[in-house]
């Protein structure tokens, strides 16, 4: 395996924190025995002569992207899972806490009737995910085939500037799944969605064998990614840009939830 090495700088102050933050996780992921030379190595940090951070970091160089979700990805996101875990209640995480502030962030930038489509599928996540506790893990952030390389059978995943805790432990399958996807212009619907949840469900039951993962908690887990992958997306611009394929795609499958989420079982 050849490792090279890569430098980032940041352009602006939104940069500056995204660069910290990668900065932080790389430490912390060094120590993972796990993720061992899958993931990039800190090799030097600090700001340039314009008062901007930078990182120095070791990238490897694979056989390039692959489309398809593979058992590599599947064991690459089980070790991640690792490095941060906490078993709770999904009212009291971090990523409920995060979407419901964000929705709050959207009052008076979005239509009403947008913002109330909104709140009202939060709600839902919050129902079906009342009685069940489970495992909520480190996400990085942005799990797609342009931050990955196959490197035989192992994979090596950089940019860590999003990575979060305290997310659904079907985000990064979900997100890989229908990203590339949507951003390609390809349909996005509910027979695709249903296809995508199958295999975030296999995961799950593999990588988390001692939770239980009814129907309901699929479903409920995959609208928490939806919804926080539309607001992440809609904060910066103050909106909901539906020229924007990606932001299509999401808000369309937001607004059909009740096509493909599964009832009480």
């Amino acid at each position: 395996m050849i490792h090279y090495s890569l430098v980032k700088t940041a352009a602006d102050d939104l940069g500056d924190r995204q660069l910290a933050r990668e900065a932080q996780w790389l430490r912390e992921l060094a120590a993972m025995r796990d993720l061992e030379r899958q993931v990039p190595r800190l090799i030097e940090e600090g700001r340039n002569a314009e008062g901007r951070r930078f990182l120095v970091m070791s990238v490897a160089q694979g056989t390039g992207e692959t489309r398809a979700f593979t058992a590599g990805h599947e064991r690459f996101l089980a070790s991640l899972g690792k490095a941060r875990f906490r078993s709770t209640d999904f009212e009291v995480t971090r990523c409920c806490a995060e979407l419901n502030q964000s929705l709050g962030r959207l009052e008076g930038c979005v239509p009403p009737p947008t913002l109330e489509t909104l709140r009202a599928a939060y709600r839902d996540c919050e129902a079906a995910l009342l009685y069940w506790t489970g495992p909520y893990v480190l996400s990085q952030g942005d799990f797609a085939p342009w931050n990955i390389r196959a490197l035989g059978s192992q994979l090596f995943v950089y940019d860590w500037g999003k990575a979060h805790t305290e997310a659904s432990p079907l985000d990064d399958v979900l997100h890989y799944l229908i990203v590339q996807r949507a951003l390609h212009g390809r349909a996005v619907n509910v027979p695709f969605l249903h296809s995508a949840m199958k295999r975030a469900h296999d995961f799950a039951r593999a990588a988390y064998p001692e939770w239980t993962w009814r129907a309901r908690v699929i479903g409920a887990l995959t609208l928490v990614y939806l919804l926080g992958a539309l607001v992440h997306h809609a904060l910066p611009a103050r909106r909901v840009e539906r020229a924007d394929p990606l932001v299509n795609a999401y808000w369309s499958l937001i607004q059909k939830r009740s096509a493909w989420m599964p009832g009480n079982d």
